[in-house]
C-alpha cells in the first residue's frame, strides 16, 4: 500500500509534465492517447479499456522508435559508396548454363536483386530468406562469382563447422570446373579445427589476394585474418551471430556488400521492423521434385506408433534421425538423453539395425566419421542432439523423430525439419 501511494504521487506529479514526442497528426492518425495519459492509465487505469489504450500507446512508442532507428541506419548505409561490379556481356548466362540444374523463378528474381545491388554503386544490404532446400546457396555462389571475376574477394561465414564444410564443397562444385573463372585453390575453408599450418596458408592467401573466396566459421573474424580486397560478406543463418560479430567481419573490407541468409521464417511485419535496414528477397518456390514435409505431434503413449513408422521407412530403404535434447542424463532434468537412449534403442527396439550416435562432445574427426558413415548408408538410424540442426544433407533420410521437442526453439525445429525430405 505504501509503495502504491508513492507511485500515485509520482505519477500525478510527473505524468502531466512528460513531453510527448509524437506530433498531433501522428496521434490522430494512429488513434493514440497522449503519453502523459498513457503513463497515468498504465499504472492507475480508470477502466479496462483505458488500460488497453495505455498499453497500446506505449507499445506503439517502442515499435515507432525501433523503426526510426532502423530507417536512420538504412539511410546512413545507403549514403556510403560501394564498388560497382559489372559483368562482361553474356558472362552470367554462361555461368548459369554450367549449373547442373535450372534456377527456379524465385531464384532468378533473387539473383537479379543481388546483381542489381552489386552494380548500384552503394553497398548491398540484403536479407535472403528461403526455406531449407529452396536454393539460397546458389544465389550466394553466383554473387561470389561476380565478385571474383572482377578480382575481388568474398567471405562466407556460417555458424558451424559442418555447415561451413557443406558450403565449401557446394561452392567448389558450382564455381570450379569447365568454363569457370575460378580454380579450386582460390576457394578455401577455414574453421576452428583447421590445422594451424593450413590456417597460415589461408591467411597468407587472403592477405596477398590470390584466394578469392573463403568459407569459415567465427575463425574468420579473428584478428590475424586480413583481406587484400574484401568486397562481399555473406552470412548464413545470420540469427546465430551477434551484431558485433557481423560488424567485425564487415570491417575487414571497405564498405563491402552484405548478403545475409536465413531459413527461419520471418513474418513480414517482423522482418520490416527488426530487419528494416535490409532489403528483402524471398525464395518462395522450391526446386522441382522436393516433397513437402509433414509435421505431427505425438503423445508419449504413441511412441510405438512412431517406431513402426521408422521401421517401415527403413524397410523401404530409407534412413531416419532420432533427436534428443541432452547428451547424457541429468539429475536436474527428466528429459531423455542421446547416449543412454542410443544404447536402449539398439538393444531393445531396433536390435536388427545399425544405429549411429552423434553429439557435441565428440571430437570433430569423430563427428565427421559418424556423419560420413550415415551418409554412406552404414547406419540406418542416427541418434543425435542438436548438432544436426544445420549443414547435414542426407537425401535418403525421410523421417525425423524429436524427443522433448519443447526443449528446442522454433528456429531449431524448423531447421531440424529441413534435414528430411531432401531427396
Amino acid at each position: 500500500r505504501c509503495l502504491r501511494s508513492q507511485m500515485n504521487q509520482i505519477g500525478n506529479y510527473w505524468a502531466p509534465r512528460v513531453e510527448d514526442p509524437l506530433p498531433e497528426p501522428v496521434l490522430d492518425g494512429a488513434d493514440l492517447i497522449s503519453l502523459s495519459e498513457a503513463l497515468k492509465q498504465a499504472h492507475f487505469p480508470d477502466s479496462q479499456d483505458a488500460l488497453l489504450a495505455a498499453r497500446y500507446r506505449l507499445a506503439f512508442d517502442e515499435i515507432f522508435l525501433l523503426q526510426f532507428g532502423v530507417i536512420r541506419k538504412k539511410r546512413a548505409w545507403e549514403e556510403r559508396t560501394g564498388r560497382i561490379f559489372e559483368m562482361p556481356q553474356g558472362w552470367l548466362e554462361t555461368q548459369l548454363s554450367h549449373l547442373p540444374f535450372q534456377l527456379t523463378g524465385a531464384q532468378q528474381r533473387s539473383l537479379e536483386d543481388v546483381r542489381s545491388d552489386l552494380s548500384s554503386g552503394h553497398p548491398m544490404n540484403r536479407l535472403l530468406q528461403g526455406d531449407v532446400g529452396s536454393g539460397k546457396t546458389v544465389i550466394a555462389a553466383m554473387a561470389a562469382a561476380i565478385i571474383a571475376q572482377a578480382g575481388a574477394q568474398t567471405a562466407l561465414m556460417a555458424p558451424t563447422s559442418i555447415l561451413a564444410e557443406q558450403h565449401y564443397h557446394n561452392l567448389l562444385n558450382l564455381l570450379t570446373g569447365e568454363g569457370s573463372d575460378l580454380q579450386p585453390g582460390q576457394i578455401r575453408l577455414m574453421v576452428g579445427a583447421t590445422p594451424e599450418a593450413e590456417k597460415d596458408k589461408v591467411r597468407a592467401g587472403l592477405a596477398e589476394g590470390w584466394i578469392k573466396i573463403v568459407i569459415g566459421t567465427h575463425a574468420l573474424i579473428e584478428d590475424p585474418v586480413n583481406f587484400a580486397d574484401l568486397h562481399l560478406v555473406i552470412i548464413d543463418e545470420q540469427h546465430r551471430f551477434g551484431v558485433g560479430q557481423r560488424a567485425r567481419l564487415r570491417a575487414k573490407g571497405k564498405n563491402p556488400h552484405l548478403l545475409v541468409m536465413t531459413a527461419t521464417p520471418i513474418p513480414r511485419s517482423l522482418a520490416l521492423s527488426v530487419y528494416g535496414d535490409l532489403d528483402l528477397s524471398i525464395i518462395d518456390e522450391m526446386p522441382p521434385g522436393r516433397q513437402p514435409v509433414d509435421t505431427h505431434v505425438l503423445t508419449p503413449r504413441e511412441r510405438e506408433r512412431a517406431y513402426r513408422l521408422i521401421q517401415s521407412q527403413i524397410e523401404a530403404g530409407h534412413q531416419v534421425f532420432i533427436i534428443y535434447p541432452l547428451v547424457e542424463e541429468s539429475e536436474k532434468s527428466e528429459e531423455k538423453a542421446a547416449v543412454k537412449e542410443h544404447e536402449r534403442l539398439q538393444e531393445e527396439v531396433f536390435s536388427d539395425l545399425k544405429l549411429g550416435l552423434l553429439h557435441g562432445r565428440l571430437r570433430p574427426s569423430e563427428k565427421e566419421e559418424v556423419m560420413t558413415q550415415f551418409r554412406d548408408g552404414e547406419f540406418q538410424i542416427l541418434v543425435s542432439t542438436s548438432v544436426v540442426e544445420v549443414g547435414v544433407d542426407v537425401p535418403n533420410a525421410t523421417v525425423m523423430l524429436i524427443e522433448g521437442a519443447h526443449r528446442f526453439g522454433l528456429a531449431q525445429l524448423h531447421q531440424f525439419r529441413g534435414r528430411v525430405g531432401r531427396g
